[in-house]
């Protein structure tokens, strides 16, 4: 029996916009945040390397967030990925 990936959206920050032809959301077929970040890779490198570090991680300044729960907080580039759900990514906003 096959199994469906899971199709599931990604909020991209104004700034790296222009990397993914002004793209808004882009959508991936992803089981979990790393998966996911993996077809960031191979679609839009661009976008990838601004996120992601070398290792693959998400940069210090960037916020990763599945709904309305931070990567962190879950199980990291493990968290799972369900039908329907919306990765946001955000850069950290800071001023004084």
């Amino acid at each position: 029996m096959h199994v469906a990936v899971p199709t599931i959206r990604v909020t991209i920050p104004h700034a790296l916009r222009p990397f993914c032809d002004g793209q808004a959301q882009l959508c991936f077929a992803a089981e979990d945040v790393g998966g996911l970040f993996a077809q960031l890779a191979c679609q839009h490198p661009q976008v990838y390397v601004q996120i992601c570090d070398e290792r693959g991680e998400p940069r210090p300044h960037i916020n990763v967030f599945v709904n309305n729960d931070h990567i962190r907080a879950r199980a990291g580039l493990d968290t799972p990925l369900i039908e329907g759900d919306l990765v946001s990514v955000l850069p950290a906003v800071s001023g004084g």
